[in-house]
């Protein structure tokens, strides 16, 4: 393939639009405003980048972008108007254009009622285009454009570049779905992407869990550098729980965006809109949307927890007498110096992790913490790694005590049936608790 020979458009006429700036490229072409000049509207027109033109099967994928956002034809996404090629090589096509940014650029972590606000519509685009036999395959940040509207109306989101989307029926041409051709983001890529496998509108919405973890974190779930090995292994912990690093999302969508990042396409949710709805009750319920802290690891010189109580909610498909009714889960850390152990107070208890109460100086960041949980009465051993810490100010802030977050490292059986069973509310202490006086970990 010829090499990318760079082109400056600005200034020049494409058929009867005048390009005026230049506002982004990607691998398949560069996006571009542009004025209709007999009647002035304003465009977007993408052009595919003039070294990849005289490839057939590139320029194949560039038009079947065009004609599978047509087939699909919905308001969360981009709409297109036109088509062509002007001389010298120049393939195009005309969008709208939108006034915003992509959701890239927007500051993280997001607040969790506009993030919800925005992820909601991007699944009624994901619905539409998956009824319509369609799966992106690139979903990004930067492939999710946020417009702008009037100070008084929530902004909107439209799903934009379906230029490696895979289409059944006659937009399929031979070289855009090759077996064993992996095309995508790594960061943003399922499993079964990884692995050149079929994929289905179950690897859009794991793109979309990537996506929803980031803009609640301000990380993505896993290091850039390891994706492939953590995404791809049986045997990799899952990503720390998003409200474990985030006090401010509520744990119904911490679980919502976990279960979308399922590594089993069977387990993450099967159509956009189940996403979108977990979402929205996610916001609904207000006894699981309070702050909540970050799970944690090992002990340098740390303080012992004070104890509190975390109330929980029985699943709705237990009967009330079968479920777990504990309402406070005590920990029994053991002094580093072997002197003993001491008793913490545990909130937040979830399959992600835990959150401990305890004052300063906290164990350090991604320390591992090995402790005896009690449940029902039965001592259960744990290690789990520190992931945040909650300091005495920001506890005030959130209405919740001083402590550390903790994420489980390898649960063991016993633990794992016990969280499956559990289903715990946010509901926190009416009151921060007082902290003991002495309260180290030696």
């Amino acid at each position: 393939m010829a090499a990318a020979v760079p082109v400056d458009l600005v200034g020049k006429m494409i058929g009867p639009y005048r390009v005026v700036r230049r506002l982004g490229s990607g691998g398949m072409g560069t996006v571009y405003q542009a004025e209709q000049t007999r009647i002035g509207a304003r465009v977007a027109l993408k052009v595919l980048h003039p070294h990849l033109s005289q490839d057939e099967g590139l320029r194949a994928r560039f038009y079947a972008e065009a004609k599978t956002v047509n087939v699909v034809g919905h308001p969360n996404i981009v709409r297109i108007f036109d088509i062509n090629e002007a001389p010298g090589s120049l393939h195009y096509f005309v969008m709208e254009y939108l006034e915003g940014e992509p959701l890239s650029q927007l500051p993280r972590p997001l607040e969790p009622g506009l993030l919800t606000h925005l992820l909601g519509e991007a699944c009624e685009a994901l619905e539409a285009a998956h009824n319509a036999g369609v799966v992106h395959r690139d979903l990004k940040p930067d492939n999710l454009f946020v417009v702008r509207r009037e100070s008084s109306q929530r902004p909107s989101l439209k799903v934009l570049d379906f230029g490696v989307a895979k289409a059944r029926g006659p937009l399929t041409h031979p070289r855009l779905t090759a077996v064993g051709m992996v095309l995508g983001t790594p960061a943003y890529m399922a499993p079964e992407q990884w692995t050149g496998q079929p994929v289905d509108g179950r690897a859009d919405i794991y793109a979309l869990g990537v996506t929803a973890y980031l803009m609640a974190t301000g990380r993505l779930p896993y290091p850039r550098g390891q994706v492939a090995e953590l995404v791809l292994s049986a045997t990799a912990p899952m990503p720390t729980a998003p409200h474990l690093l985030n006090p401010r999302i509520p744990l119904g969508l911490s679980e919502a965006i976990l279960r979308a990042l399922a590594r089993r396409p069977a387990e993450r949710f099967a159509q956009a809109l189940q996403f979108k709805q977990a979402l929205e009750a996610a916001m609904r319920d207000p006894t699981r949307s309070r702050p909540t802290p970050v799970p944690g690891g090992p002990l340098a010189s740390t303080p012992v927890p004070s104890p509190t109580v975390s109330l929980r909610t029985p699943q709705a498909h237990l009967p009330r007498e079968e479920a777990p009714t504990p309402q406070s889960w005590t920990a029994v850390v053991r002094r580093r110096s072997g002197t003993g152990a001491v008793e913490v107070q545990c909130t937040e208890l979830s399959r992600g992790g835990l959150f401990m109460c305890c004052s300063e100086p906290f164990p350090q960041l991604f320390g591992r913490l090995a402790f005896t949980l009690r449940l029902d009465g039965v001592p259960v051993e744990c290690e789990a790694e520190v992931v945040r810490h909650v300091d005495s100010a920001q506890a005030r802030t959130w209405g919740m005590s001083p402590g550390v977050g903790l994420q489980f490292i390898n649960p063991s059986a016993q633990l794992r049936e016990y969280l499956r069973r559990l289903c715990p509310s946010r509901v926190m202490p009416a009151a921060p608790v007082a902290m003991p006086q002495d309260c180290s970990l030696l």
